[in-house]
């Protein structure tokens, strides 16, 4: 049990880190792509790393709840584990929001700053959150 424990541990750290380098890559894109006024490089980049981004959160969940699992129950009842799952689905909510920011941005004009800087507080607010999960995990407060 121990083997499986330490297993899925370790996804579960390489899904965060990996899920915070994309949501990071993400705002840092928006904002260059802003400045830059180079919206069509920004499109190409944010989708994808979205999307790494979507799996990277569903693998920490699921790799979560496991280790839950594994552990006979033992965090479920400790309300810092209860508050990450709950920023953990905040953060997949803003995902959401962002990709449909994206989604939803005028292909070239006047609009394309505002909807990039949307993007960069989004991806931003994403890392924050996730950067209180991991508090919250390492501290383990309450």
């Amino acid at each position: 049990m121990h083997n499986l424990y330490t297993s899925v541990l370790v996804v579960h750290i390489l899904a965060a880190v990996l899920g915070l380098g994309s949501i990071t890559s993400a705002g840092i894109v928006a904002t260059t792509a802003r400045r830059t006024q180079q919206v069509a490089m920004a499109s190409i980049w944010l989708f994808p790393l979205l999307r790494y981004a979507t799996f990277s959160l569903v693998t920490m969940l699921t790799t979560g709840v496991l280790l839950d699992f594994v552990a006979s129950g033992a965090f479920s009842a400790a309300w810092w584990f209860r508050g990450s799952v709950l920023l953990l689905l905040a953060t997949g909510i803003l995902n959401g929001v962002m990709r449909r920011t994206i989604g939803a941005a005028p292909a070239h004009g006047e609009g394309e700053a505002p909807v990039l800087r949307r993007v960069e507080r989004l991806a931003y607010g994403m890392c924050a959150l996730l950067g209180a999960i991991t508090i919250l995990m390492e501290t383990k407060p309450f």
